[in-house]
């Protein structure tokens, strides 16, 4: 029997699938062959079960909710949103950031949801208006934003930016003080424990310079928002926080070494 005179294509097909699943990688390796033909099964079961992918992600997240029972990590957030007593509005300069911040974070969300309403809810073509920090200063957010502003980058509404405000006030509280720094970053999943603090500290009514409801909005195509921005709003921050104790480690460790280089050069 000649080989060279049966049908491949199926053959090809099915290893130029497993090669792009591997980067589009020519020579792929066995373990790559496994994982790549388990994905593979995966979304077959998906394609003839008649479901996407998304549908699938929120039937597995309400059953998860549904069952989720009380743990530690709810706990850590009642304890930590307890300390939390009272929350600062942002200087000038903070506001800006924060408002250039936002602004990237609702273009992020718009372009993982590709949702118009989504669009509506998040991206405003107007500036907001100036946001008051006391009776005898007044000053807008999108002051920084507008001086960079070329025509790329993306205005928030209102609602993006009171909750970014809200989320960085919460994130500064922990992370001025010791104690709640250690209990926030020896909890398991810091991300989760922060939207669950994020829900529980309220806004204070005298912080407020408008009647928006920070702690819910979905859209009409079912996406959370609130969880959208609060989950990429800790993402940023969190990087900073990870350079920022790197370089202090960094820094006593170089301590620490020329401090033993000069106790070598005095004996």
């Amino acid at each position: 029997m000649l080989l060279g005179h049966l049908q491949s294509d199926a053959l090809e097909s099915r290893f130029g699938w497993l090669r792009q699943l591997a980067g589009a990688n020519y020579y792929i390796s066995t373990r790559q062959v496994v994982e790549g033909d388990k994905k593979i099964r995966a979304l077959s079961l998906v394609k003839f079960s008649h479901l996407s992918l998304g549908e699938i992600d929120q039937e597995m997240s309400a059953v998860s909710s549904a069952v989720e029972p009380v743990t530690s990590l709810d706990f850590t957030a009642d304890s930590i949103a307890d300390v939390i007593t009272y929350l600062e509005r942002p200087s000038a300069n903070d506001a800006n950031v924060i408002y250039y911040v936002s602004g990237a974070i609702a273009r992020s969300v718009v372009r993982g949801t590709r949702c118009e309403s989504c669009r509506e809810a998040l991206v405003c073509t107007e500036a907001l208006e100036p946001l008051e920090i006391d009776g005898s200063m007044d000053f807008a957010a999108s002051t920084f934003l507008d001086s960079i502003n070329r025509g790329g980058l993306t205005c928030p509404t209102e609602y993006v930016f009171e909750l970014a405000v809200h989320c960085w006030c919460i994130f500064e509280q922990i992370r001025g003080s010791q104690e709640l720094m250690s209990q926030f970053l020896t909890a398991p999943h810091q991300r989760a424990l922060f939207a669950k603090v994020v829900d529980r500290v309220s806004v204070p009514s005298s912080s407020q310079s408008t009647s928006i409801d920070v702690f819910g909005n979905v859209c009409t195509s079912g996406h959370d928002l609130k969880e959208l921005l609060v989950h990429r709003f800790f993402n940023c921050v969190a990087k900073n926080l990870v350079k920022e104790l790197t370089n202090k480690a960094n820094a006593q460790g170089r301590q620490m070494k020329r401090c033993k280089i000069g106790r070598v050069c005095q004996q």
